[in-house]
């Protein structure tokens, strides 16, 4: 479920990619195709760029206030950013602050087995992100 401040366009954009991500077997890696991307466009009325950021932000925002998992929002960020790579677009600066977030709750950091990395590096990076307010 979409947060209800969200625009009518943005609250459709991630109710797809929740479908996405379900037909993809909940997978670590959410896997977006081009078509997927122009549509999502399109109802923004943006340029991937915007579209990624935003995409993102609502991820980030979502996961800071506990309305999404970290294993939904990690693996969409994987398959954005696959996508991106993929076609060679410009990877937004803070789509890549929130994608690195993500990724830092993938692994154990050194031998440490006792904290959870998500909580450790995931949780605050992504509060600091969310608390600087700095949205597209």
């Amino acid at each position: 479920m979409a947060p209800p401040f969200l625009p009518s366009a943005v609250r459709a954009i991630l109710s797809e990619i929740r479908d996405v991500y379900q037909s993809s077997g909940q997978s670590s890696v959410t896997h977006f195709t081009e078509k997927d991307m122009q549509k999502w466009g399109n109802m923004l009325g943006a340029l991937r760029e915007v579209l990624y950021d935003k995409i993102a932000s609502c991820l980030a925002c979502g996961f800071h206030n506990l309305e999404l998992t970290f294993e939904f929002c990690d693996s969409v960020m994987n398959g954005l950013h696959e996508f991106i790579v993929k076609v060679n677009d410009e990877r937004p600066d803070l789509f890549w602050d929130i994608y690195l977030a993500f990724d830092e709750g993938e692994y154990y950091h050194g031998n440490n087995r006792d904290d959870d990395p998500v909580e450790v590096y995931t949780r605050p990076m992504i509060a600091q992100i969310v608390e600087k307010g700095t949205f597209a």
